[in-house]
């Protein structure tokens, strides 16, 4: 089987890929001091509820240029046509947590890539439970507070709990270096990061997407009609 199929069926058993080295030397180099430079020079500019007073930014140009830059390679690994929709990167800091969660729509297929980093690897943590269940049974995804199930849940933690009621979760530790990505199906596999103790700084990034031929193509360009992209001529 070659390497292609091979991740193509990873990906569809598992709703979620290791990538390594996804990044040349010379451009990680690049986008991560760039990333460390933002941070050090803005800090703290918006309200991030997932990880307060830690510089994060959305859109940033040169993240979509990336996210422009990576779509073929990526559609090529998991065997799907996507349509990107935004991009988010945080220069995380020591005690930082990112607490248990699944995303919105427009992060159905998501890429968490790790740019630079001071200290030891922090892990990120992937639990595909409900998704291997649902792949089993050939159910259709169903968001979660659309689910007839849980659409009665009221916080995040809840519809968490309810997901999860009748399972005790696949949960997989994933270290990143520097240059690797993960690419996970980000509205069904939840995933988070414990208190960051490993090291002092760590910037990454993520890359948002939606399948072309899925349900959420309204999110393209996150639903901004005029929104830059590395693709406009």
């Amino acid at each position: 089987m070659s390497l292609e199929l091979n991740s193509v069926k990873k990906f569809k058993d598992s709703g979620y890929l290791i990538i390594p080295k996804i990044l040349s030397k010379e451009l990680l180099d690049f986008i991560g001091i760039y990333a460390y430079n933002r941070a050090r020079i803005e800090g703290v500019q918006s309200i991030d509820n997932q990880v307060p007073n830690t510089p994060s930014f959305g859109y940033d140009y040169v993240m979509e240029n990336l996210s422009d830059f990576l779509l073929p390679r990526i559609e090529s690994i998991i065997g799907m046509k996507l349509l990107p929709t935004y991009t988010y990167f945080r220069v995380y800091k020591a005690g930082d947590i990112l607490e248990k969660h699944i995303d919105r729509p427009a992060c159905e297929i998501s890429i968490t890539l790790s740019l630079r980093k001071g200290g030891n690897i922090w892990p990120i943590y992937f639990n595909n439970t409900d998704y291997k269940t649902r792949e089993g049974d050939n159910d259709e995804f169903i968001a979660p507070l659309q689910d007839p199930k849980i659409v009665d849940a009221t916080s995040v933690e809840e519809v968490l709990e309810k997901m999860h009621k009748e399972h005790i979760g696949d949960t997989t530790s994933v270290l990143l270096e520097e240059g690797d990505a993960a690419i996970y199906r980000g509205c069904e596999v939840v995933h988070w990061r414990e208190a960051y103790n490993e090291g002092t700084k760590l910037a990454q990034v993520f890359l948002h997407y939606v399948d072309a031929n899925g349900q959420f193509t309204e999110w393209k360009n996150d639903k901004v009609h005029d929104k830059y992209f590395a693709q406009d001529k």
